[in-house]
């Protein structure tokens, strides 16, 4: 199982990662960001039912000081620094406990990598919801950004092709 591209063919209907504010940007407003080219959004579908088991929505972001990083990340950039941010990761409650969050993550970072090597872009980023989110990115390698320990990075660089 691969995440897919998220289409209309999707019902987003049942879904439920337990946290409602996740729940309501997939059902409402996803496919809406997708129209305005926002953000791209990626379902996991269970083979059988087509229930979704998980997504995730990767878009653009930009940095303008590469003083904002921690400073080992910061050397020798541009003062406009190009990255992709991981904008919503989100499990089905039904899913939660089998491993679909890391292949979530996985796959989003391999695309993220993927993109930065045809446009550009050197960082990853995430908005974590809370600490605990915090920590499951931090096993990944993100590190936090100074100041703010629920915004964290990865270099796309480090990230396996």
């Amino acid at each position: 199982m691969r995440p897919e591209p998220l289409s209309k063919r999707h019902d987003l209907s049942n879904f439920d990662c337990g946290v409602p504010a996740l729940n309501i940007w997939l059902q409402t407003i996803a496919n809406q960001h997708q129209a305005k080219l926002l953000s791209r959004t990626f379902v996991l579908t269970d083979e059988g039912t087509r229930a979704i088991m998980g997504y995730y929505a990767l878009a653009m972001r930009g940095l303008s000081s590469a003083s904002d990083l921690p400073e080992h990340l910061g050397k020798r950039l541009p003062f406009q620094i190009p990255a992709i941010t991981l904008a919503r990761l989100a499990v089905s409650v039904n899913a939660q406990g089998q491993g679909i969050g890391e292949q979530l993550l996985v796959d989003a970072m391999t695309r993220a990598k993927q993109v930065a090597m045809q446009i550009g872009g050197n960082l990853l980023f995430v908005d974590a919801k809370d600490m605990d989110a915090a920590r499951f990115y931090l096993k990944y390698g993100f590190v936090p950004m100074p100041g703010d320990p629920l915004v964290l990075c990865i270099p796309i660089a480090t990230i396996p092709a």
